[in-house]
């Protein structure tokens, strides 16, 4: 697709001016751009993905590998043994790959590969010598220090097979525009995908016909939800929750029964508490 076609297809197009918050920033042959995102449909939103080149990288090898695993390419220029994928989505456009490779080669104590999505998204390949890997949570905010740009990071599982990995890859980024709209985590596993996935796969009004049926009048009292919220993810440990929230444990006590009232619903019951923890990050995802 050539720039007058994208112009067509996307009259509001304009050079990319700063505004990452209300626009769609994206990289075409070398030059940032922004569209209004309330004017881009969610296909339209995948075909400017699919269209938008990478941030210009120095490292010729790493161009290689993006190659590889855009589909340009259909042999991997290495067999690596294991290995696993650091997706970085910055919150603002990011343009130091070279600080962001000295940094992550600093910490990690060896060289990566880093690729490039868009000017928000970059992809390390880590190299993984043993069982023992870092539990990226306790660095994050120096890792932030240092590259000078907040981020957060999606950890893929370690991987051995280079075809499952350019599968896993390409999943992964098609998961990574939304995914962090349901959590409030900041680096985020494999094994945390299920309820962001599960959330992405209901329509809206699946998702209020759930919501509606599990969380019935309560929906209208956000800090009661927030606090039932905080209470299962604590495993229903009113002690432990009542001293995170800095509540008194006859308030968080109150607090659940009242919910129960309203709902029926018995978080001390597994089921119970998976449908209502399910409905309130829906809620929280309109």
């Amino acid at each position: 697709m050539d720039f007058s076609k994208l112009q067509q297809r996307f009259p509001l197009l304009s050079p990319f001016s700063g505004n990452i918050v209300e626009n769609y920033v994206f990289n075409f042959d070398n030059g940032l751009y922004e569209i209004p995102k309330y004017t881009i449909t969610q296909n339209e939103l995948e075909l400017l993905q699919i269209f938008s080149g990478p941030i210009a990288l120095p490292n010729e090898y790493d161009m290689v590998w993006l190659d590889y695993f855009t589909g340009k390419t259909d042999i991997a220029p290495k067999d690596i043994p294991m290995h696993r994928l650091l997706f970085l989505h910055f919150d603002k456009v990011f343009s130091a790959p070279t600080l962001l490779r000295t940094v992550f080669e600093a910490f990690l104590g060896k060289k990566i590969l880093l690729l490039s999505l868009n000017p928000q998204l970059f992809i390390i390949i880590d190299c993984c010598e043993s069982d023992e890997l870092l539990n990226l949570t306790l660095y994050l905010d120096p890792l932030i220090e240092d590259v000078e740009a907040p981020f957060k990071i999606f950890v893929s599982d370690v991987l051995s097979d280079m075809v499952m990995t350019k599968e896993r890859f390409n999943w992964y980024v098609q998961l990574q525009h939304s995914i962090w709209t349901y959590t409030t985590k900041h680096v985020l596993t494999q094994q945390d995908l299920l309820v962001p996935y599960i959330t992405q796969r209901f329509n809206f009004e699946e998702k209020n016909m759930f919501i509606a049926s599990i969380l019935k009048s309560a929906t209208s009292q956000p800090d009661l939800l927030y606090t039932i919220k905080q209470l299962i993810e604590y495993e229903g440990n009113i002690t432990l929750a009542s001293k995170k929230l800095f509540m008194h444990r006859n308030t968080l006590q109150n607090r659940l029964e009242k919910f129960q009232q309203l709902t029926q619903k018995d978080i001390r019951q597994f089921t119970h508490r998976l449908e209502v923890y399910l409905a309130i990050t829906f809620l929280a995802s309109h």
